[in-house]
């Protein structure tokens, strides 16, 4: 290689390194520019800019409602029933007026301050007469009604003799009548028709009397035009919004009414079987009692609850007591029986009553299998032994409903007299049962005979223990299967 060719390829070569590192440079800069973390940390910033002020936006929102909310409560705490929802419609309407006036004062402001400012003036004193509205009600029923009712046809009159009546604002008097119906119901139709004439008189003084156009502010044609139908449009809004409120208030208190009616019911159907239930709301001034040719009585009373009560706190011992009496009824639904009452740790469940039934007997004894094969399952929940004495006796007995502010369904007679002594005469994890309810029960289920037993009122009786159901025998018609415990 000569030495041109030397210099020549040296000179190539420097160029091309440093051509290199200029492209390097400019790569790597380039790839700053573009760097894909450095947009994502500004969309990061203004993600959260945004989630910000969208937390501002929507704290203001809650904020306006929480006083909205407020403003329509006030002074309404001490009323009830209708007196308290008229108080709110007065204090919804007069929120809504406040906040239209005060967007018309603000409008006005910014179109030409000067110009308008005698409105502007009359519109922001109105609206301090209009939110003093709620303080009226501590004065009487219709007080604070009757100040924005009377207010509010001094205003638009004011409105209109300054603006004139082509700019509409006397057509908001024409919102008046509906609100005046909603505050004050349909059985005071005088009231309602002496303040719809008075509204209509004052609306059609200022058509006829008051001047057409303004002779205190200057209106052009154009924002004229545009207030007398924002004029009109507002106050069919204003008819709109306060009939929305009153039947959305309405529909409120019917829920309510309706929630409270299904809570009675369930009250009254937990005092009382379903049909006797019917026959009371049908006549409630009718006389309940019924003559039960064959019903069969169980009594269940819980072994050593006496010394239990002595010895558990309060709050353990109506736990306990509860865990127990759940399980029993939901036995007597299971079996079709009827729940008649708890006294004190006796429980009492009848069959064939309050609606006859051929198989009332069975029924009673599939009951009674599963009260004790349940005690021995919540033996095993308790850590300790619970026994129950059961005593069953079958015959005619009296039913009826008794009491008047607390209305009961009860049963009388010697069977159920009977029945309370088997239980009483009987043995713990037993179930004791008189002969005529042995009879009624039937070949269908074992027993175990006990003999001759002076038993309290009545003498010696022969007496047997139902052991439980017979080899292949199926559980009473009415009933279910014992449970698996």
């Amino acid at each position: 290689m000569n030495s041109a060719a030397f210099v020549f390829d040296s000179l190539n070569r420097s160029s091309m390194r440093r051509l290199t590192r200029f492209r390097g440079a400019g790569s790597r800069a380039a790839a700053r520019r573009v760097s894909p973390s450095r947009p994502a940390a500004v969309w990061s910033k203004t993600v959260r800019f945004g989630r910000s002020e969208g937390k501002i936006v929507s704290g203001m929102a809650a904020s306006l409602r929480n006083l909205a909310a407020a403003y329509v409560q006030a002074g309404v705490d001490d009323a009830g029933g209708r007196r308290r929802r008229g108080r709110e419609i007065v204090n919804f309407v007069s929120l809504a007026t406040v906040i239209s006036n005060t967007g018309f004062a603000v409008l006005f402001a910014l179109l030409d301050f000067r110009n308008f400012l005698p409105f502007v003036a009359a519109l922001l004193v109105f609206s301090l007469v209009w939110l003093a509205t709620p303080l009226m009600h501590r004065f009487g029923e219709f007080a604070a009604g009757t100040y924005l009712w009377a207010t509010a046809m001094v205003g638009d009159a004011a409105y209109a003799w300054i603006a004139g009546t082509e700019s509409g604002f006397q057509y908001f008097l024409l919102a008046g009548p509906s609100t005046i119906v909603m505050v004050l119901g349909s059985r005071r139709l005088k009231l309602v028709a002496f303040y719809f004439l008075v509204m209509l008189a004052a609306f059609a003084l200022i058509e006829l009397t008051f001047p057409e156009k303004s002779r205190l502010i200057v209106m052009s044609e154009a924002l004229t035009s545009a207030t007398f139908l924002l004029s009109v449009c507002m106050s069919a809004a204003f008819n709109l919004l306060a009939a929305l409120y009153t039947f959305r208030r309405a529909e409120e208190y019917e829920e309510a009414f309706e929630a409270e009616h299904e809570r009675s019911e369930r009250l009254l159907h937990s005092l009382m079987p379903a049909s006797i239930a019917e026959r009371l709301k049908r006549q409630p001034d009718e006389v309940i009692a019924d003559d039960l040719p064959a019903v069969t009585i169980l009594f269940a009373d819980i072994v050593g609850f006496t010394a239990r009560a002595s010895a558990l706190p309060a709050r353990r011992l109506v736990r306990f007591l509860n865990r127990i009496f759940l399980e029993f009824d939901r036995l007597a639904e299971a079996h079709g029986l009827e729940k008649i009452k708890t006294i004190g740790d006796a429980y009492m469940v009848a069959g064939g009553m309050p609606e006859p039934r051929a198989d009332h007997a069975g029924a009673v004894a599939d009951m009674a299998l599963d009260m004790l094969a349940v005690m021995k399952k919540l033996s095993d929940e308790f850590g300790e032994e619970v026994a129950v004495r059961i005593g069953i006796h079958s015959g005619p007995a009296v039913a009826g409903v008794i009491g008047e502010r607390k209305q009961f369904y009860d049963v009388w007679g010697d069977t159920v007299n009977v029945a309370a002594r088997m239980e009483a005469h009987g043995e713990p994890g037993w179930i004791q049962v008189s002969p005529q309810a042995r009879y009624a029960i039937g070949d269908a289920y074992r027993f175990a005979e006990r003999g001759l037993v002076e038993v309290k009122g009545k003498g010696p009786m022969q007496l047997s223990f139902l052991t439980g159901r017979a080899a292949g025998a199926t559980p009473a018609a009415g009933g279910r299967a014992a449970l698996a415990v």
